[in-house]
């Protein structure tokens, strides 16, 4: 046994106080014979043994009293085992870590962040008095502890006020960060107290353990104690939404895209029928089930058309589990418009099939098309109102003059699509002149491979050779659909030059034919995209208008000239990082508000551009513009960081081994919680020793 305050102990020999008082009050009475006494004796001896027994038990009770004291004063501690011996070495400065990553939200009923404010409470309360302490609390981006001090009261606050985040933490960097915090303290002995669910995500255990600078100036490892917010649970059971990705579905029509979303099971029981769905609101759109073997990972596709174009904020989502954060994940999904497209026809004809736009309106216009169609000729159609479009395609149209095609560069410029066929009317020269600006490669000159008379001409005409199937416009035509693209018979096209990146940008060609000539070339111009097919959209340079691949490609330029086809990868910015927003124009941004409506910092770019965040909480942040309204088309979704839902968990004895088997203390569960010191059981015997000895006094 040791003792707080040895000295103390002296107060003890008061103890010898009762027995001195007895022994000089001892008297021996005179014996004085007087006969009517000797009835009272013969009662006296009847109650001899009681009187005995009292004056016994006062002596003992006042003995435990003034021997009680001084030993509690003394503050008596039991002698600890030869293995806490090496690991408490008497008072030390202490830090206590407490971890507030998402994992820390999961939940059995009570949620692990605060069963581990209650393990740093209580790693509070077991310091002693003249033990200085410091608390950190372990965030994304953890703020420095203060110096260790004495003040307790704001040592409970921190813990108090302390929430789970929905980010990661580097539990490694923390301890680094307390380890240094320590150092300002002159204390010899040092401790880290860490208070956290134990998850592998958060320790890098191929870096060094921290350490402490010595007394002589050397680095020594610190006492480490361990405390397992999680202890009782083996395995922390979790599943997640890990990734999504949506896209159009232009094959189920208008305005319909697919929700890939992956999900992982993390635990380590197979999970059977688990439900997904994408919600708008309280409003379910489309649900399934999915089936994820332990350990094992798996997507779901739904798909959903949505009526109305415009920006679409919702969720695809799991049945939760015991960490619902990562069950969900937000979307914000620019839904586009009905298509106007103004179709200018450059060889109109009586005969229906062999009208130059006969073909690409029959395309443009099939069930599930999202195009609007106007056709005119070349005359009315390039004197038409551009901005009332989306989209313009010029089929064989002679070169228009320099006002309208001042008019076509401008609608391009500001975001307008355009799409340019050949045929017998175009004139290279002319159009160079015109429209050289928005064309993605100049025109050189027209080359016939084959006659359509011609009785070989199956055999000598051109055919496509190499398609970009990896870009998104001809995504599709992989496989058996490839056929349709290739099989096509091309009599003469248009040759072009080589690309020109002083016109304007740069092209790119997503196909070309056998001898390497563009097929199809496109640009961006501006905020508008240009597309330049090289041969014509009726059947007087190819058969490739009566081909299978036609009507699903003409709708695909249609979607991809006005960015209908742009793939929608949602996953924004995660928890943590800052979010890169881009007004148009003239848009300004007042402020950013994050889900639970609290202002986002938000920072101005020398480019203009503008950064939002940190971001704090996965969801849809909503732009507010000058006005005050909404900005949806700037509306973004933050998303959580994949890693913090591997909820596995690091065994103790590998954390003991990482730490230091001699510096490693384990202070898990309630067998390991501080008991009620010995002194404070003196303290109550002394207590209860008086209150008997005054009932005995009162007898």
């Amino acid at each position: 046994m040791t003792f707080g305050n040895p000295w103390m102990l002296l107060g003890a020999l008061g103890a010898l106080i009762p027995l001195l008082v007895h022994l000089f009050d001892r008297r021996r009475p005179r014996p004085h014979p007087f006969g009517p006494l000797a009835f009272v004796m013969r009662s006296q001896k009847r109650t001899a043994s009681r009187l005995k027994l009292k004056r016994l038990l006062l002596y003992a009770l006042r003995t435990l009293i003034l021997l009680a004291i001084p030993i509690a004063l003394a503050r008596p501690e039991l002698t600890r085992d030869a293995a806490a011996a090496q690991v408490v070495k008497g008072p030390a400065a202490t830090a206590i870590i407490l971890d507030a990553s998402l994992s820390m939200r999961w939940s059995d009923g009570t949620p692990l962040f605060e069963r581990a404010r209650d393990e740093a409470r209580d790693a509070l309360k077991d310091l002693l008095p003249e033990e200085p302490a410091t608390v950190l609390v372990c965030t994304q981006s953890p703020a420095a502890p203060p110096p260790p001090g004495f003040d307790r009261g704001r040592l409970r606050s921190l813990v108090d006020e302390a929430k789970a985040t929905h980010g990661t933490a580097d539990l490694s960097r923390c301890l680094d960060m307390a380890a240094r915090a320590l150092e300002e303290n002159p204390m010899p002995a040092k401790r880290l107290v860490l208070v956290s669910d134990m998850t592998a995500a958060a320790f890098r255990l191929e870096a060094p353990p921290p350490t402490v600078k010595g007394p002589t100036g050397a680095p020594v490892k610190p006492e480490v104690v361990l405390r397992d917010a999680a202890e009782g649970h083996e395995v922390l059971n979790n599943r997640a939404i890990v990734d999504l990705k949506v896209e159009p579905a232009l094959q189920a029509g208008p305005r319909t895209f697919q929700f890939t979303f992956t999900v992982r099971n993390f635990g380590t029981e197979a999970v059977k029928d688990l439900e997904a769905a994408v919600r708008v609101g309280e409003s379910t759109l489309a649900k399934g089930f999915v089936d994820i073997p332990p350990g094992g990972t798996t997507q779901k596709t739904l798909t959903v058309r949505f009526p109305l174009g415009g920006t679409v904020l919702g969720q695809v989502t799991l049945a939760p589990d015991a960490l619902v954060e990562d069950d969900r994940r937000s979307f914000v999904l620019p839904v586009p418009r009905a298509l106007k497209a103004l179709v200018v026809n450059g060889s109109p004809h009586a005969t229906r099939y062999r009208d130059e736009a006969f073909f690409v309106d029959a395309a443009l216009t099939a069930p599930g098309s999202p195009v609007e169609v106007a056709t005119r000729d070349a005359e009315v159609g390039l004197r038409e109102d551009f901005s009332a479009y989306d989209l313009v395609l010029l089929l064989n149209v002679p070169a228009p003059s320099a006002d309208e095609a001042q008019k076509l560069a401008a609608f391009v410029e500001n975001g307008g699509g355009l799409f340019i066929s050949m045929g017998d009317r175009v004139n290279p020269e002319a159009y160079n002149q015109r429209l050289g600006p928005v064309l993605p490669r100049p025109l050189r000159l027209v080359r016939t491979s084959a006659e359509r008379d011609d009785p070989d001409a199956d055999t000598k005409s051109a055919r496509l050779a190499q398609v970009s199937v990896e870009h998104v416009l001809f995504s599709p035509f992989t496989g058996q659909a490839e056929e349709g693209l290739v099989g096509a018979r091309f009599y003469k096209y248009m040759l072009l030059e080589a690309d020109s990146p002083g016109a304007g940008g740069a092209s790119q060609v997503l196909a070309t034919y056998e001898d390497g000539a563009p097929a199809v070339a496109v640009a961006r111009k501006g905020k508008g995209r240009v597309a330049l097919l090289t041969s014509t959209v009726d059947r007087d340079w190819s058969d490739f208008s009566i081909r299978t691949s036609f009507l699903p490609l003409m709708q695909r330029f249609a979607a991809y000239l006005t960015g209908s086809l742009d793939e929608r990868e949602e996953v924004r910015v995660r928890v943590g990082e800052s979010a890169t927003l881009r007004p148009e124009g003239a848009q300004k941004v007042s402020s950013v508000r994050a889900p639970d409506g609290t202002e986002v910092t938000v920072k101005e770019q020398p480019e203009g551009a503008l950064v939002a965040g940190p971001v704090t909480e996965p969801g849809v942040y909503s732009v507010l513009g000058a006005d005050g309204k909404v900005q949806p088309d700037l509306s973004f979704a933050a998303v959580l960081d994949p890693s913090e839902s591997d909820l596995g968990r690091v065994p103790t004895d590998t954390l003991t081994a990482y730490f230091g088997e001699e510096t490693v203390k384990a202070s898990t569960g309630d067998a390991d919680k501080p008991t009620v010191p010995l002194w404070t059981w003196l303290i109550l015997a002394a207590c209860l020793a008086f209150f008997f000895e005054g009932t005995l006094l009162r007898k």
